[in-house]
């Protein structure tokens, strides 16, 4: 029989089920949170910016980092949930997988899966459903399921 690991997430906190064929209900692996994304900027940065010379005159500006500090943690956590989700199916605790997160999450988990996980999936969801209730969640997925 195969098992189903659903995955609902977003850059603050994801939830892990896993699902034993098509009726049997789901059970929870794993609930993963990262307070860090929900940060604000100046609480992810220790310092003020750096300041670069200008070629014209003597005024100086400050130079930004090149990636906005959410956005790294945002990343983070994806590799965070991808090598656990790696782990898992080096482990053969599942068979296949289905992401459900919106669409900018959906897409760091993509591009942080190694090959075999992106293989492992089935489906994937555009939606914030982190917040939806655990029995609600079934239903909501039927379709993608079926």
């Amino acid at each position: 029989m195969t098992t189903r690991w659903i995955l609902i997430a977003n850059a603050e906190r994801a939830r892990l089920f896993a699902a034993r064929g098509r009726t049997s209900p789901w059970q929870p692996v794993r609930e993963l949170a990262h307070p860090d994304s929900a940060a604000k900027v100046s609480q992810l940065v220790s310092d003020r910016a750096g300041r670069v010379r200008q070629r014209v005159g003597a005024r100086r500006s400050a130079a930004d980092a090149r990636t906005p500090p959410k956005a790294v943690e945002a990343e983070r956590f994806a590799r965070e949930l991808t090598s656990l989700l790696h782990e898992g199916l080096g482990r053969h605790d599942y068979d296949r997988l289905v992401l459900v997160a919106p669409p900018h999450f959906l897409g760091l988990l993509r591009e942080c899966a190694s090959v075999p996980v992106r293989e492992a999936i089935t489906a994937s969801v555009g939606r914030n459903w982190t917040s939806v209730a655990a029995a609600d969640l079934p239903a909501r997925l039927a379709a993608v399921l079926a």
